[in-house]
């Protein structure tokens, strides 16, 4: 039999979703192979759900071919949490973008997980109100995606984590069920789900919509940019400003490398002795921000070679987008990166970042490192070139050292980007095999077939 007179093995699942709603071309599976790392894996479909009945005939399909799914939202992630190392269906929720409810009285919002974080922030602005996590890629990024690796952001410090602001869930499990949790539970007296599908990376199921609480728009806001002569500096100010009980929203960290390359990509410029940049946002009350800012003033001022508030909301803007600027213009100084990210004890950054700086002469890579102070997540992006294998080892064994060195400090492999396949044979670094073990068991017993994204998590 010749191979184009073989029945499509999709055929019976495009007949159920309508047409494009499957796709099989090359060309189509080769956008969906991977993430924002380097990480690439061909799936053999890419279906577009636009509801939760589509992801049930999606899982049921799959059961029955003996297919695993991934799930992906926008694809933005930093752990490979996308890419699907084991083939099957990539089931992509771009398409489930609907704002399902709203109740501004109540600050609750009911939303499809393809929702874009900005978006959304910016809707509910319009009614005074402020969904607080910030991922950096929040214009991209969607909210099913965050929720998966409870992903944080410049606004940590104050605000917390994505999970802080999760009410309940909607997901299809491996059975092909549509399971509610949290507040959208159909009898309270269930056992409650929402804190392990949380931050599970897409290995228990498949989430189909998500309640999040919002809170009070903050009334004004202040913007400090703090320039330094040398990281030690301005993490001081950090330690300083903490040691107060001063609670900025936002307390972001960039070293010289990083500045340097985000100054030069959006094409602004800085102090010519600054050897690190802390970016200080204040939100509140307008009589809250005023001693707050009178407060923060003094301590950041210390040592500092410039400090300057934003004047307007146009230099506050610029200030946003040299941050959020970093990791695209670092890719200009090399021709390969690896994204990393790890979270200290507050107390524990200076070390860190020695720590990093040894590192980097000890393999002969540039590491240049930036990220959230506030609440010691910091981010590390090892640069070397992409067809030098030796290079890339060189990389491969910096990484290795880096999460080695966040642990012995009493810290961790990620603070917000995930596990996913980038980091799942480091796990053990990080939780005992007891742990581990514990993790296959809650796994196994929700999705016995392993069908929900292969290959991630778990070592």
């Amino acid at each position: 039999m010749t191979a184009w007179f073989r029945k499509d093995p999709f055929h019976n699942l495009r007949k159920a979703l309508g047409e494009g709603s499957v796709m099989t071309n090359p060309e189509d599976l080769a956008v969906y192979a991977g993430d924002a790392t380097a990480f690439r894996a061909s799936p053999s479909a890419v279906v577009f759900a636009e509801s939760a009945p589509d992801v049930q005939t999606t899982v049921s399909f799959a059961r029955e071919t003996g297919l695993t799914i991934t799930p992906r939202g926008a694809g933005s992630g930093l752990s490979g949490g996308s890419v699907p190392v084991d083939g099957g269906i990539v089931l992509s929720c771009e398409r489930m973008k609907k704002i399902i409810s709203f109740n501004p009285r109540e600050r609750t919002v009911l939303v499809q997980p393809g929702v874009v974080t900005a978006f959304l922030q910016e809707m509910v602005a319009k009614y005074g109100l402020f969904y607080p996590p910030d991922p950096s890629s929040h214009t991209v990024s969607t909210i099913g995606g965050n929720v998966a690796e409870n992903a944080g952001g410049l606004r940590c410090f104050k605000y917390g984590v994505t999970g802080h602001y999760v009410l309940g869930l909607e997901f299809v499990n491996a059975a092909g069920e549509v399971i509610h949790t949290g507040i959208l539970r159909k009898r309270p007296v269930e056992p409650d789900l929402t804190p392990l599908l949380v931050g599970s990376e897409g290995t228990l199921g498949v989430i189909t919509s998500v309640a999040l609480r919002l809170v009070p728009l903050p009334e004004t806001t202040a913007m400090l940019a703090a320039y330094y002569s040398d990281a030690e500096s301005a993490l001081r100010v950090v330690e300083a400003i903490i040691s107060a009980r001063l609670v900025p929203s936002v307390m972001e960290f960039i070293d010289r490398r990083a500045l340097a390359a985000s100054a030069a990509h959006i094409g602004v410029s800085y102090p010519e002795k600054a050897g690190a940049l802390l970016l200080i946002e204040l939100d509140g009350a307008a009589d809250e921000v005023a001693q707050l800012r009178e407060a923060v003033d003094s301590l950041a001022e210390r040592n500092a070679v410039e400090a300057r508030w934003a004047t307007d909301s146009e230099e506050r803007e610029k200030l946003w987008r040299l941050r959020r600027g970093i990791s695209p213009s670092l890719i200009r100084l090399s021709t390969g990166k690896i994204h990393e990210d790890v979270a200290v004890p507050r107390g524990q950054l200076l070390n860190l970042i020695g720590g990093v700086s040894e590192i980097s002469r000890q393999f002969g890579v540039e590491i240049p490192v930036y990220g959230h102070a506030g609440d010691g997540n910091l981010h590390t992006v090892i640069l070397y070139e992409a067809g030098n294998p030796k290079s890339a080892s060189r990389a491969k064994e910096a990484v290795a050292a880096i999460f080695h060195a966040a642990v012995e400090l009493g810290g961790t492999i990620t603070g917000e980007h995930g596990i996913g396949c980038a980091k799942r044979e480091f796990l053990p670094l990080q939780r005992p095999e007891p742990v581990i073990n514990l993790y296959r068991k809650i796994k196994a017993q929700l999705d016995p077939d392993g069908i929900f994204n292969p290959g991630k998590v778990l070592p």
